[in-house]
């Protein structure tokens, strides 16, 4: 669609504010200290929560760099020492999901398989903690603003991607 000359010179009558958000994390109440306690937290946190821990490096990269793509291959491999366990759930593409539930069943597939296997790996307490965390979007202004259809795309292309979202 081509806009007329007459349409992108038009002045509206209050220009167009553009924002940007950023996550605020959070720490939840809700914790593991071993893997059976890991799955049972798999089983009942809020998808949000599962959300923020899977997607969280492909959010803040796009494509990891250097260790595993989610936290709970993480604590697995640091924190339990699990590094099969680990590689498994590193493995899983959460690309290929389109919703929380299906995401949280394949973790939860691979725990059961990996504790059917090694039961004794599943009542081991970590060194560390796993803390569950959370996430709250917080919107704030930026100071660039499109009175005119002209300047409304340079705005896009100059601000980041947190304000499309």
């Amino acid at each position: 669609m081509t806009l007329s000359p007459t349409t992108l010179r038009r002045m509206p009558a209050k220009p167009f504010f553009f924002n940007t958000s950023a996550p605020l994390l959070r720490i939840t109440r809700y914790k593991a200290h071993t893997l059976a306690e890991l799955l049972d937290a798999l089983r009942e946190r809020p998808e949000h929560s599962i959300f923020r821990h899977t997607f969280r490096t492909l959010e803040e990269h796009h494509f990891p760099r250097a260790g595993f793509s989610n936290d709970f291959a993480h604590w697995v491999l640091t924190a339990c020492n699990e590094p099969r366990l680990a590689e498994v759930l590193a493995g899983v593409g959460v690309r290929e999901f389109t919703s929380g539930a299906e995401l949280r069943a394949r973790f939860i597939e691979v725990l059961e398989g990996y504790l059917r296997k090694s039961p004794e790996s599943g009542a081991r307490v970590a060194d560390e903690t796993l803390y569950f965390c959370a996430s709250d979007t917080v919107v704030m202004p930026t100071s660039f603003q499109a009175r005119t259809m002209q300047e409304f795309p340079k705005g896009i292309r100059t601000l980041s991607v947190h304000s499309i979202h």
